[in-house]
């Protein structure tokens, strides 16, 4: 189970072995839609004087769910968003679960064939650096 857990991000959606009732119980804050996030905010703001730092998770950030949340946020009368939490284009290696292999890490200093990394170029748009 810890391996699944790590495997999924901490994420119990897509792991068979349990049972729905639990996964409707256990949502990472990506898996929660955005504007439940600021109906909850704004339903509460009513009883506090100053302000509350609202995190914002959104999955999959592009300016149109961003627009749509925030002019939520606004028409339903939230004094602020703290921040936005937005999941990374990329994920970290999961070379603590045990496959019985060795990690993409590894496995690459091993190889004789290793190409060469290139240098980073202002030229190049792809360089990885520079994005």
């Amino acid at each position: 189970m810890a391996n699944d857990l790590k495997y999924y991000e901490g994420s119990v959606a897509q792991i068979d072995r349990i049972p729905q009732h639990i996964k409707e119980l256990y949502a990472t804050a990506f898996e929660i839609e955005p504007r439940w996030l600021v109906d909850a905010a704004s339903r509460r703001q009513k009883w506090i004087d100053q302000a509350q730092s609202l995190n914002l998770y959104i999955a999959g950030a592009n300016g149109k769910k961003l627009d749509v949340t925030y002019r939520m946020a606004w028409l339903r009368g939230l004094k602020t968003t703290y921040y936005l939490r937005a999941l990374a284009a990329t994920t970290t290696e999961k070379s603590t679960i045990n496959k019985n292999s060795l990690n993409a890490v590894s496995s690459q200093l091993e190889s004789e064939a290793a190409a060469v990394p290139k240098a980073c170029s202002i030229d190049d748009p792809d360089c990885e650096a520079c994005q």
